[in-house]
């Protein structure tokens, strides 16, 4: 090998070298830069369409799954609703449906045999209208993905959902590993309490629970009703590592979360999975609403 083109091989090493330390400065400055940014997004937000209140839950990595099937699942930063739909709420989204259509707010694949965004039970006087500050129930997934978009935001991811109730310590429960029953004071409103126990045969207003709130300060995330998700249900991806996850592309059935009043304990854990068609409109099924946290 000449001279020459050993001096040609150390300057291209060289040159490699402090390429590469400045991508990895570069790349360490945009972290801080994000972090900055991130910094000073406030932790709560008030949304003005349906005066919800939404908390900031920031970006990171956390453990999903059952134990025997955990990922490490990356997230930006989002805001997901403090609490449940009510039917409060959702009563003004009726009245603005009714007046102006839903034509701005419904899905692309939204049936076209359905007239109207009334839940089922509407009617109930236990599970409909006339509990202004329960959660809203018997809506189907079509209803909750108009009603957040109506309100300028959108559903949860599954791991955003699962994110927002349990953080990032792979806890059981919102509120950690303790049964939701534990020395008789209930943290969630499920069936071992259907016939009165906690003074709830059926939902509860949101936010009775208190001592049942998540990391970030979301409440009913267990129990009460279940929630409608964004994405299709499918079985685990097999990758180990995943970053913004948003499920199957199609599918059959929407996930559900967070188990509902008429259900065990073991199906309001937070890594629990539910499935349902898209269309059914059950007493124990409502949703809250999530959107993206924009650091501008």
């Amino acid at each position: 090998m000449s001279r020459c083109t050993v001096v040609l091989a150390v300057v291209a090493a060289l040159a490699l070298s402090l390429s590469n330390s400045g991508c990895a400065l570069w790349g360490s400055k945009e972290r801080a830069a994000q972090a900055e940014r991130e910094a000073a997004l406030p932790k709560e937000v008030r949304n003005a369409t349906d005066d919800s209140a939404m908390v900031l839950v920031p970006s990171g990595e956390f453990l999903m799954g059952a134990p025997a099937q955990q990922k490490r699942v990356t997230l930006k930063a989002f805001y997901i609703d403090r609490n449940e739909v009510t039917n409060a709420q959702y009563a003004k989204f009726l009245a603005d449906a009714e007046k102006k259509g839903d034509a701005a707010w419904r899905h692309p694949d939204q049936p076209s045999t359905k007239k109207t965004h009334v839940p089922e039970l509407w009617p109930h006087p236990d599970l409909g209208q006339a509990k202004a500050n329960h959660p809203v129930v018997g809506v189907d997934w079509f209803d909750a993905y108009a009603y957040a978009k109506w309100a300028d935001k959108r559903l949860p991811t599954e791991a955003e959902w699962e994110r927002a109730a349990r953080g990032t310590d792979a806890r059981v429960y919102p509120w950690g590993n303790a049964p939701p029953e534990k020395g008789l004071t209930y943290r969630a409103n499920f069936f071992a309490s259907y016939l009165g126990a906690d003074g709830f045969r059926f939902t509860s207003p949101v936010g009775a629970f208190p001592t049942g709130a998540s990391p970030v300060g979301c409440l009913d995330m267990a129990g009460n009703a279940a929630e409608w998700c964004a994405d299709w249900y499918g079985p685990p991806p097999a990758e180990s590592r995943l970053q913004n996850p948003t499920g199957p592309a199609t599918g059959t059935e929407r996930v559900t979360r967070g188990g509902a009043w008429n259900l065990g304990a073991d199906s309001i854990r937070s890594f629990t999975r539910s499935r349902l068609e898209p269309q059914r409109q059950l007493g124990s099924v409502g949703f809250r609403c999530a959107k993206d946290a924009s650091p501008e």
